[in-house]
């Protein structure tokens, strides 16, 4: 995780286009991917299960995170009723959610190779902040800061990644897609 300069293993594709939501969002303040094994009994038989995620808001809520499966809307009723059982005596709440996909997926996807700083970038940072006053097309933002547009693209990508600019997550991350400053 490149916001909390943490590492974070994942056992699945799906899980880590979770965790790099998780990342992203400043809703989110840490996250932990499977430190909590569940054990129970059920038809004699012995089971276990691992939650995707444990999870703290910004504000404070504790959330246990897990993946709804593919094309289902739910856990299966056990495996839920035992989540929401141990969660509720440990004061976390559950929550059952999808992996980014479609458009924010991709965007997502994208930026993931941005999010690690590559030196000192504050002057050229501070030049594309400038250049972002308005909303402005990526490319001609770098244009305007004077900086090259190889280097001035992989700056403005990594700083949509930090949230310095922004942009429409709804709209293909593209070089002319809109950004401005936070």
């Amino acid at each position: 995780m490149a916001t909390r300069e943490q590492t974070v293993v994942c056992g699945s594709l799906r899980q880590w286009r979770l965790a790099v939501e998780l990342d992203f969002e400043p809703a989110w303040a840490a996250f932990s991917a499977g430190p909590v094994e569940l054990q129970w009994r059920a038809g004699g038989r012995l089971r276990r299960w691992r939650p995707d995620f444990l999870a703290r808001t910004a504000n404070g809520v504790r959330e246990v995170l897990v993946l709804k499966p593919a094309r289902k809307e739910s856990l299966p009723a056990a495996r839920l009723q035992v989540l929401e059982e141990v969660a509720r005596a440990a004061g976390w709440r559950v929550r059952q959610v999808r992996e980014p996909s479609g458009l924010r997926g991709r965007n997502l996807g994208w930026l993931t190779g941005y999010r690690f700083p590559a030196g000192d970038e504050e002057d050229q940072g501070r030049a594309l902040l400038e250049a972002f006053r308005a909303p402005t097309g990526l490319r001609a933002g770098v244009a305007a800061s004077g900086l090259d547009e190889l280097t001035g693209l992989d700056l403005a990508y990594r700083m949509l990644w930090q949230r310095r600019l922004l942009f429409d997550i709804a709209q293909p991350l593209l070089p002319d897609a809109l950004a401005w400053t936070a």
